[in-house]
Order: structure tokens, then sequence, then C-alpha cells
């Protein structure tokens, strides 16, 4: 896939609001990512960085169903879920906010067997020496997805708050590089990110909009018009998983649940 920059300007509307549906339990301290458990209404989450190793299974009401404890692993700075079609959760240990770690994580995780938690470890493959400052944030990543047997990074440019650089991994267990594939100037910090499970739509979340794209046969994400849309008064946003081609269950850091249909 060759690699493509895009500034396209983007179509704004503001048709629709987000639903506040439910307050998180109190054990989850910033919610930074949220990823579907299997069953309609039923979701995983997880703490930002620096609490315990813990994913959370929540319903739509805001009640703590189960505490999965990852002994072999540490939150350094969790940002985001992803869910492959076997069930695997990938849990992004990608935060970057300083620049200074130039090795990250994502740990595979089987929820039926915790305690065979798998790593994927990578290195951005254009990280060159001197472009990794405290003037150039460009590797603090908060949002994967998982689309074709591949693991999908999007990093928040927290220079400017302007380009999305999208990366790609293998979802098995072992050391990489991410390879830069795609960058388009979405001019929001990115915090999330999921494809629809047609395949059809890739959506960005950031501090109270969603991004959509609609990724092409020849292998672009970025295809076409960037679209963006309001979501209203709904705080920090962080985290965000579709649950239909046009719906979307959505996180803030305040521990708040919302749902967006579009």
């Amino acid at each position: 896939m060759k690699l493509t920059t895009s500034t396209t300007n983007a179509t704004n509307t503001t048709e629709n609001i987000a639903i506040k549906i439910a307050a998180l339990p109190s054990e989850i301290k910033e919610s930074s990512g949220i990823e579907q458990a299997g069953k309609p209404g039923i979701y995983y989450t997880h703490s930002d960085a620096n609490n315990p190793a813990n994913i959370y299974k929540i319903d739509e009401k805001g009640n703590l169903l189960a505490t999965i404890t990852l002994n072999n692993a540490e939150n350094v700075d969790w940002e985001d879920l992803a869910r492959d079609n076997k069930g695997n959760i990938y849990i992004g240990d990608t935060g970057n906010n300083s620049n200074k770690r130039k090795v990250l994580k994502i740990y595979k995780l089987n929820p039926q067997d915790p305690d065979n938690l798998q790593e994927i470890t990578f290195e951005y493959a254009d990280r060159k020496n001197g472009t990794a400052d405290k003037a150039h944030y460009e590797f603090d990543c908060e949002a994967i997805f998982w689309h074709q047997n591949k693991l999908h990074l999007v990093t928040k440019d927290r220079e400017d708050g302007v380009q999305a650089k999208l990366y790609e991994l293998p979802d098995k267990p072992g050391t990489y590089e991410a390879k830069l594939i795609e960058q388009y100037e979405v001019n929001q910090p990115v915090t999330s990110a999921d494809i629809s499970p047609d395949g059809k739509t890739l959506m960005l979340l950031s501090k109270g909009k969603i991004h959509l794209f609609h990724p092409t046969a020849t292998g672009g994400f970025f295809g076409g018009k960037m679209q963006t849309l309001n979501l209203g008064k709904v705080g920090q946003t962080e985290g965000a998983v579709f649950t239909g081609n046009q719906e979307l269950i959505i996180t803030n850091e305040e521990g708040h649940l919302y749902r967006y249909s579009f």
C-alpha cells in the first residue's frame, strides 16, 4: 500500500447529538478505550495511565459485571482497545505523551484465558534520531483498530492537532516495526478509532466529534471526503466502538457512557 497524504476539506453536520445512557463504575478511572465483549450491550473498558492492569466488563446501564486482572501486564499508558473476529482483545499500551517511549506494546488477551497474555512490541519505522523530541509530538497513539488480520494505529498529533498518521502491524505476538501507510489532516487530536462491522466506515474520535472515512477497494483507509459530526456536550471523549454500521458507544474521561447514531 502506498503512503498517501490527504488534505480534502471536511463536510460538517450537527444534526444529531450523543445521548448519555449511564455513568461508569467508580473503579474505572478516566476510561480511555471501549470494545464489544461478544454479547449485545456488553463491553470491555479500562482505566488510563498508571492505574491497575485491569479490564472491566460492563453493561449499558453502567453495571460492573466482572474485573479481569492481568497479572503479567503493566498499565504504563493504556489508550484504546480493539477486537478481532475470534474474540481476542488488543490493549494498546501506546500512550507517549512526552515522546520518551521508543518501544511500545500491545497486549493480546483471550478473555477466557487471561494468564496466557501475549505481547506485540513495536517501534515506529519512521522514527529517526532527532524527530521525536519535545518539538515533534508525532508518536503518541490513542487509537487502534483491527481489520483483516492486522492491527492499525492512528497517532495523536500533539504538536498542532492536525496530522493523523496511520500505521500497520501484524496481530501476532512478536517484535515489529510499525509501517506508516497513510496520513490525513484531521485538524483534531485523535483519541480512538474503529471500523464498522461491514468494513465500509472508518471512525476517528476526537474531543466531542467523530470523523468518518470510507475505505476503498484499492486499499486506502482515508478514502473519499472526511465527514465530521459533532456529538454535542460530551466532555473529553476518549473511547468509541461500533455497535452497528451507523451506531457507536462512546466513553469520556468524566466517567459517562453515550450512544450516538448517524
